[in-house]
């Protein structure tokens, strides 16, 4: 069975290529250029995974996720961000922890260990 993925990212190089990737590999893939769009996409497309860039312009990706747990009906999304940052230590644990994030991915992506990633999330295999 095919499980539906969102990929927000302003930056298109990547969002392209993480959709192609994706429904590559069976997924149904919505992107989004950004958290507002992200907002208005969720509620109809309901995505099983959703893939994040962490700094984003306006809105960051940790706001539209702050505002995605409010809302009980997302409580299921599983959240990978993206990120060029290197995030270590307890302090990001606990925030990692309290945003209900799964896993982080650094850029550049590793194509083969951000699949994996993505199907251990999704209760595939890697």
């Amino acid at each position: 069975m095919s499980q539906k993925i969102m990929v927000v990212d302003d930056e298109p190089d990547i969002r392209e290529s993480l959709r192609m990737l994706l429904e590559q590999t069976g997924h149904e893939v919505m992107v989004a250029d950004g958290a507002m769009e992200c907002l208005g996409k969720i509620a109809d497309f309901m995505p099983d995974l959703l893939i994040s860039d962490f700094f984003m312009p306006n809105i960051s990706g940790r706001q539209m996720i702050e505002d995605i747990r409010k809302d009980p009906r997302y409580d299921s999304i599983k959240i990978i961000f993206l990120t060029v940052a290197e995030f270590q230590g307890a302090e990001f644990e606990k925030e990692m922890e309290s945003l209900g994030i799964s896993a982080y991915v650094q850029k550049p992506i590793d194509t083969n260990d951000f699949l994996k990633t993505v199907n251990s999330l999704l209760g595939g295999t890697g």
